[in-house]
């Protein structure tokens, strides 16, 4: 069994934003698959084979939690954990993919190593735009992901689909 987990938030307000990378890559990658939400999972969870996809509902600051019940419920090792995250020092069109690293500050990751542990993989997405350089994350990782950014990210999350 293996999980693979998008970040992101809930709500309209946070839908198609560079900080929801993590669940725009579990749409792509499940071809808009129908997520069920399940409240002992605390969020909304897609099975297919093996694999189970999880969108926390707790919001990207405690998504741990949801990580967490998912996997205990089905007895996951950490090491068949994969988290898709944004990444404001990565450059658009660029990722990268580690385990056992620190969080780089971002909130969701922290919460999940608060949870679980650091030996999940992780594929960190960049979606620092040339035009946002200069500017802190806070500045721009809420906008609406523009159509530019759109197709450039299109591709990322094609060559990672391959790599899954």
């Amino acid at each position: 069994m293996q999980l693979i987990v998008g970040l992101g938030n809930i709500g309209d307000k946070y839908k198609s934003t560079y900080h929801n990378i993590g669940f725009e890559f579990l749409d792509f990658i499940t071809n808009q698959a129908e997520f069920g939400h399940k409240k002992q999972f605390l969020g909304a969870i897609y099975k297919n084979g093996d694999t189970i996809y999880l969108k926390p509902h707790t919001y990207m600051n405690n998504s741990g939690q949801a990580v967490l019940a998912v996997k205990q419920y089905y007895n996951i090792p950490d090491d068949k954990i994969i988290i898709i995250h944004d990444d404001s020092d990565i450059v658009l069109g660029e990722y990268k993919i580690q385990a056992n690293r620190g969080s780089g500050g971002h909130h969701g990751i922290d919460s999940i190593f608060q949870h679980i542990s650091s030996a999940v993989t992780r594929i960190r997405i960049g979606i620092r735009a040339e035009r946002f350089m200069g500017q802190k994350a806070k500045e721009f990782v809420l906008r609406a992901i523009s159509e530019e950014d759109k197709v450039i990210l299109d591709q990322v999350y094609k060559t990672l689909q391959d790599i899954l």
